[in-house]
């Protein structure tokens, strides 16, 4: 008994240390990404810089938290400062240092930091060490912040009361955040210059248009009102913009006629015309046909001969496209930092479920009599660390793409799932239902997170179309198309198919709102609600897969999308899996991985599997060990994201060591294999293992590289 109590405590002691990290990162990732979010809504550089150091500061709980921007000789100044009670600041401080103008400057130019616990015993030169004693530095932090192969500055974080050992956390936590700043620095360079380019383009513009005046001979809307607002000049690129004829709205308001919901807006520019001569803005105006455009619109006051006010000059350009075009760049650049972001976070969230993934499965091997209870406990921690994982890269999948192959897959439990989701999340007016046919669905070939983002996508959007309440059906069904469907959807082919079906009773669509819902970006939602990418993913997806889609819509009665999956023919089923995990015959593995955590339960778990084992934290470490042990060294369990030297160079150098050497290649993050190809580094990695993997994953992998014999892998 006091052995299971013993046992018990252990772990409970494992898991709260591992929740106590967890959180810990989940921290660190939180301020990353809301600074990330902060960049991308911001293009104040500065107002995003002095951001980053007061939460760098408050998070780190320092003295002093700063960022130097380097000038062309190296020499610099303090651009931004966050400083505590009690100490100086060094706030447009102009710092000459012999060191960072002579050999400092290539120090960070190769991405390298620097982490001093005390200033007096870390061996600094002497005129560099009272540098930072003037500005009362005990303890510093320099990362640097690059912008492409050029040093920018840097990110200091400094201790000015104490010496202070820095944690690894915190310095992955400055280098995550100069990365983000750097971003900062070129979206507010490439914003300047676009600003500048725009400037440049109206100043001409206007210029022409000025002398163009009256002329008939421009494409943009030129228009004369007397001081009545009764239109008295209407040109041939009014009549292509608006749609009315000359001698259809001369005589007419203009204001009434064109601007029915800008009157008060209106009111201003008039009085600012009368009383500066001249006025410029962004107008929302109607046509003829009653569609809305933004114009860009420059008014002139137009004097008679007796210098008295006469008329206003109008000339507008059409920039609705335009606006729809820089939204669209805003959103791409949006979902362009999501997936930089997403990336790495996935890799560090799948190097921490790793170890907790094999943990779990060790300490079930290890302890078989613990109650139902703890096993249970065991199994909930197993399942919500693979629930996580897959989590990751439905991220991954939507923010920048996969690569992975389907599997067989059966969809009931995804349908059941999407169903519970829907219940416990949706409003409580939406009525949820699931209708499945009496036979077993006919199996498919996909990714279970992209079904789930296929089936999510389109819940969303019917939730969405029901405000007020209504019913959301979930449905599938077995279906084989013969040849005179196929001739009615150009997408089918004659076969076997899987059709799931979300109807919902909400608004409904217009015939050209459905005509154009599977275009990107497109989306009938307010501003900041949608991103128009919902169903353009789902299209994406299905098409993907060889399937189709299909919809109808009634205005008043809801919507009905019917996805069709190609069936694997029913008869088809998978190999169950090995619940045996293999064992070793006492080869000896090389493990480098800089995660320590999976460095450690990795040998952990290779050695209760009878294998040997050597371990090293880094790709040049793994070259020098497999230098001395070449001849007994079976495999390579080589991680690919790594500092000081990346796994596939590793790998490489450690080909070029021994030909017939067998690596396996582990990434937290799903490797594009075309681009590893044409660098021809994929060439010295046998198999791909992304992280999370099961322990039985890992083991199943190496047992079959071990039995490839080495002339199959020249």
């Amino acid at each position: 008994m006091n052995s299971d109590k013993s046992n018990q405590m252990c772990l409970l002691s494992i898991c709260q240390q591992k929740e106590k990290e967890l959180q810990q990162q989940i921290e660190q990732q939180q301020l990353v990404m809301a600074m990330a979010v902060r960049i991308r809504q911001s293009l104040n550089l500065e107002e995003v810089l002095n951001t980053t150091v007061n939460e760098v500061r408050q998070f780190l709980q320092g003295d002093r938290v700063l960022i130097y921007q380097f000038q062309a000789d190296y020499s610099g100044i303090v651009v931004v400062e966050s400083v505590g009670d009690g100490w100086i600041s060094v706030l447009n401080a102009q710092v000459q240092d012999t060191w960072f103008m002579s050999t400092g400057n290539e120090h960070y130019q190769q991405g390298r930091i620097q982490a001093v616990a005390d200033i007096y015993t870390a061996g600094l030169t002497e005129c560099h060490r009272d540098l930072l004693a003037q500005f009362q530095v005990r303890a510093n932090l320099v990362v640097p912040i690059l912008q492409g192969e050029n040093l920018w500055g840097l990110l200091v974080a400094s201790q000015c009361a104490a010496p202070r050992q820095w944690q690894s956390w915190e310095i992955d936590l400055l280098k995550q955040l100069a990365t983000q700043i750097g971003i900062a620095i070129q979206q507010s360079q490439l914003y300047e210059q676009v600003q500048s380019e725009l400037a440049e383009r109206k100043q001409a513009e206007q210029k022409i248009k000025e002398q163009a005046a009256l002329l008939d001979i421009t494409t943009d809307a030129i228009l004369v009102r007397d001081l009545n607002n009764q239109i008295t000049f209407w040109n041939q690129g009014a009549e292509s913009l608006y749609g009315w004829k000359a001698d259809e709205i001369l005589g007419d308001n203009a204001d009434k006629l064109l601007c029915q919901e800008n009157l008060p807006q209106l009111e201003i520019a008039f009085k600012q015309v009368i009383e500066c001569s001249s006025w410029q803005g962004e107008l929302e105006k109607v046509t003829k046909f009653g569609q809305k455009i933004l114009v860009e619109s420059r008014w002139i006051l137009m004097f008679d001969e007796a210098f008295q006010r006469k008329s206003i000059l109008t000339v507008d350009t059409d920039i609705t496209e335009k606006k729809q075009l820089q939204a669209q760049f805003l959103r791409s650049q949006r979902l362009e930092s999501l997936g930089t972001l997403a990336s790495g976070i996935a890799h560090d969230l799948n190097n921490i479920l790793t170890p907790i993934l094999s943990s779990v499965q060790l300490l079930a091997l290890k302890l078989p009599n613990l109650d139902g209870q703890y096993k249970q406990m065991l199994k909930i921690i197993e399942d919500n660390s693979k629930r996580a994982a897959d989590l990751v890269k439905q991220i991954l999948t939507f923010a920048r793409g996969s690569d992975e192959r389907g599997i067989t897959l059966q969809i009931e439990h995804l349908l059941l799932e999407m169903e519970q989701i829907a219940k416990s999340t949706f409003p409580k007016s939406i009525q949820v239902t699931k209708k499945l046919p009496q036979e077993p669905l006919w199996a498919i070939k996909a990714k279970p997170t992209q079904i789930h983002q296929v089936l999510m996508n389109l819940c969303v959007n019917a939730r969405d179309a029901m405000p007020k309440g209504g019913t959301l059906s979930i449905g599938a069904e077995n279906l084989s198309i013969e040849q005179n469907l196929a001739r009615i959807n150009p997408d089918a082919n004659v076969g076997s198919y899987v059709v799931i079906t979300i109807n919902d009773t909400g608004f409904g669509m217009t015939p050209l709102i459905r005509e154009r819902i599977f275009e990107p970006f497109f989306t009938t939602k307010e501003l900041g609600k949608g991103t128009g990418l919902g169903l353009s993913t789902v299209i994406g997806i299905v098409k993907n897969y060889g399937g189709f889609v299909t919809v109808d819509s009634q205005l008043g009665k809801g919507t009905q999308f019917q996805v069709y999956f190609p069936a694997i023919k029913p008869g088809i089923r998978g190999v169950a899996e090995n619940v045996e995990l293999p064992h070793g015959n006492g080869e000896l593995i090389l493990i480098v991985d800089d995660e320590i955590a999976i460095l450690e339960m990795t040998k952990t778990l290779l050695e209760d599997s009878n294998y040997k084992t050597l371990t090293a934290i880094n790709g040049i470490e793994a070259i020098s060990l497999y230098a001395q042990h070449q001849e007994k060294i079976s495999l390579v369990l080589m991680d690919i994201m790594m500092p000081l030297m990346d796994g596939l160079t590793a790998s490489s150098i450690l080909q070029q060591m021994n030909s017939q050497v067998k690596i396996i290649g582990l990434s937290g993050i799903t490797l594009d294999h075309h681009q590893l190809n044409t660098n021809g580094d994929y060439l010295s990695i046998n198999v791909f293992l992304i992280k999370p993997y099961t322990f039985s994953e890992l083991l199943d992998v190496i047992r079959n590289l071990l039995k490839e014999p080495l002339d199959s892998m020249q």
